[in-house]
């Protein structure tokens, strides 16, 4: 795991092997941080659930349990509880298979609810949700019919500035002299990925809803059958477009997957309407232990909050003796919350500042631009 739990030996509980294993990064959630955080206060304070879990079974099929985050995918057999650890687990037998499972206890789950939690907030806080740039328009707006030459025409698509952007085509216009459909065969890296479907108008600009968003690495072709369409000689800058490049290409073949396309510049009476947004998922994947020192902080401050508003009232003794103290929990919330001293929230805050400055060096500046910046651009 990216961050771990030391060994505390005031702690009336153990947890499992890989909450208590050596962090990839270094850091330790209990260490480094506000010494009310022990592994007892936290117990102490998260909410008491009902844990039950199915017997295991040899003909259901589990997913990895931190991925899914299901308990469909937590399991008992002879009283001991295991967790699994890898996707299509399927009659894998629990009882010394460390490869597929994982022993576990009531008290670890627990724990990880919370650190789930605080990674769905160190997500929120680090604006690594989808962040949408606005609708971009893709055409030239024909009205001299022209015959497009060799086999096959279309667009190339690629992302720019970054692999964790995401390209929707939300729409598409085809204005072939026609009013037979036209079947759009998307492609990538000679591979038929799959077809869309255009009912152009006798050349008239007519946007139609397709909702496809790319994926796979290298470019991904929308092509269609060269033949009569209404076009200009309209000049395309590929690099003009917010989070993705993009330019017309020709190809020649029997099939539009295995012809061989080029590059050019001109339009060819396909248009598009395209949305560019950041998926997280991939980058956090990749980069998370990069950002292990916000992550503690920010379990930290979830933590502190916790103890300080009892979001979680209930009648617990452990609780209680953590509470109990008026005058002390005032003071926590003094030195931890307040962001003019050097307390919890001032480092928080430091942190939050620190990982955002890291991620805006990684996506492209259009994508992870400030509240409010807008983009607003279409191509003729």
């Amino acid at each position: 795991m990216i961050l771990t739990f030391a060994e505390d030996f005031s702690s009336t509980v153990s947890l499992d092997s890989e909450l208590l294993g050596t962090p990839e990064s270094g850091l330790y959630w209990n260490r480094g941080v506000h010494p009310v955080l022990t592994v007892n206060n936290l117990l102490a304070m998260l909410p008491v659930t009902e844990f039950t879990f199915s017997v295991w079974d040899n003909g259901v099929t589990y997913n990895e349990f931190e991925t899914s985050r299901k308990r469909s995918d937590v399991v008992t057999k002879d009283s001991v509880i295991y967790l699994s650890l890898t996707d299509s687990n399927t009659g894998n037998d629990p009882d010394g298979d460390t490869t597929n499972w994982q022993i576990t206890n009531i008290e670890s789950l627990r724990i990880r609810s919370f650190i789930w939690a605080a990674e769905d907030n160190f997500t929120s806080a680090l604006s690594l949700n989808r962040k949408l740039i606005e609708n971009q328009y893709i055409y030239n707006e024909g009205r001299t019919l022209q015959t497009l030459s060799n086999d096959f025409s279309g667009w190339a698509f690629e992302p720019k500035g970054s692999d964790y952007v995401k390209i929707r085509i939300n729409q598409m216009a085809l204005q072939a002299n026609t009013t037979d459909q036209i079947t759009v065969s998307v492609i990538n890296q000679g591979t038929l990925i799959t077809t869309l479907t255009l009912n152009p108008n006798n050349g008239i600009l007519s946007f139609e809803d397709v909702g496809y968003t790319l994926t796979g690495k290298g470019r991904v072709l929308f092509v269609f059958p060269s033949q009569e369409v209404k076009s200009e000689n309209a000049f395309n800058d590929p690099l003009r477009y917010d989070g993705f490049v993009c330019y017309p290409v020709n190809g020649i073949g029997a099939s539009a997957a295995a012809a061989e396309y080029s590059e050019n510049s001109a339009g060819n009476g396909l248009g598009f309407n395209v949305s560019a947004y950041l998926d997280s998922s991939v980058y956090l994947t990749n980069n998370k232990i990069n950002l292990a020192k916000f992550l503690q902080t920010q379990f930290e401050y979830d933590f502190i909050r916790m103890v300080v508003h009892n979001s979680n009232t209930r009648s617990n003794r452990d609780q209680r003796i953590i509470n109990q103290d008026e005058r002390a929990l005032n003071l926590l919330a003094t030195e931890s919350l307040n962001v003019d001293m050097n307390t919890v929230a001032r480092k928080y805050l430091h942190e939050l500042k620190m990982a955002v400055a890291d991620i805006n060096k990684t996506f492209d500046k259009f994508l992870h631009a400030p509240k409010g910046f807008k983009v607003k651009r279409r191509v003729s």
